[in-house]
C-alpha cells in the first residue's frame, strides 16, 4: 500500500467520525456539565472514541509496515524497502523487539500473532521503533508523529480509561485537565468534550483534525 492509500482510508473515517460527532453535539442544547449526558451517549461514545483510536492505530501501523517494506509517499518519492523487510511478518517482529530492547539485533524471528504488536498509536512507541528500525523516510515519520504527540495522548488516555476504568487510569486522565477548559466528568468519554482554549473546539474535534494534519505530514 502507498503512504497516500493509508492517508486517504484514514481521512475517511476521520471524516465520518466528525460527521457523527458533529450530529450528536448539535443535539444537545450545551454540553458543559456530565448532567447533559445519558446512559445511551456513553455507550454510542464509547464505541465512536474506540473507532476513532483504532483508525489512528491503523493508520501508524502501515505508516511503519510499509515504510520497511518499501512505499511511495504523497510527492511521489520511493521509499527503498530495508533489506530484512522481506516479508510483513519480520517487520511485526522486528518492531516487537525494537520497542522492547534498545540495542539490536532486532531483524531474525517473525511474528503472526497481531495481538503481540505494539500499541501502533502510542507516539512514544513509535519514536523507538521508527528510530531503531530506521526506514528511509524515518526523519518524515518521527516529525509528523511527534507534532501530533500531545493529541494522540489525550485520545488514547480516554480510551484507556474508558477500557479499564479504575483508580490509576482516571488518575491519568486528570492530569489531562490542565490543558483544557474543563467540566466535572463521571464518564472517561464526557472528556471528549472539554474544550481546547486555543481553538475554543471540543478536544475530540480539535484531535482529530490536528492528527489528520499530522498524517498528511507523515505521508509526504
Amino acid at each position: 500500500m502507498t503512504l497516500p492509500a493509508a492517508w486517504a482510508i484514514l481521512e475517511a473515517d476521520f471524516d465520518s467520525l466528525s460527521e457523527h460527532l458533529g450530529n450528536f453535539a448539535g443535539s444537545k442544547t450545551v454540553i458543559n456539565s456530565s448532567n447533559n449526558f445519558t446512559a445511551l451517549d456513553e455507550f454510542l461514545l464509547e464505541g465512536m472514541l474506540s473507532q476513532c483510536w483504532q483508525a489512528w492505530c491503523r493508520f501508524c501501523r502501515t505508516c511503519v509496515m510499509e515504510s520497511c517494506l518499501g512505499t511511495i509517499t504523497s510527492t511521489g518519492t520511493v521509499v527503498q524497502r530495508l533489506p530484512q523487510a522481506t516479508r510483513a511478518e519480520l517487520v511485526s517482529g522486528a518492531a516487537i523487539r525494537a520497542k522492547q530492547q534498545a540495542n539490536p539485533p532486532y531483524w531474525g524471528r517473525s511474528n503472526f500473532l497481531l495481538r503481540a504488536e505494539p500499541t501502533w498509536g502510542d507516539t512514544d512507541v513509535l519514536v523507538k521503533i521508527l528510530t531503531r528500525l530506521a526506514p528511509t523516510n524515518s526523519a518524515q515519520l518521527l516529525a509528523a508523529f511527534s507534532s501530533g504527540s500531545s493529541y494522540a495522548k489525550a485520545i488514547q488516555t480516554i480510551r484507556n480509561t474508558v477500557a479499564h476504568d479504575n483508580i490509576e487510569t482516571r488518575t491519568e486522565l486528570q492530569r489531562l485537565q490542565s490543558a483544557y477548559i474543563v467540566f466535572p466528568i463521571t464518564h472517561p468519554t464526557q472528556a471528549l468534550f472539554w474544550i481546547e482554549p486555543t481553538s475554543n473546539d471540543y478536544l475530540i474535534n480539535d484531535a482529530i483534525e490536528t492528527l489528520k494534519a499530522v498524517a498528511a505530514v507523515a505521508i509526504s
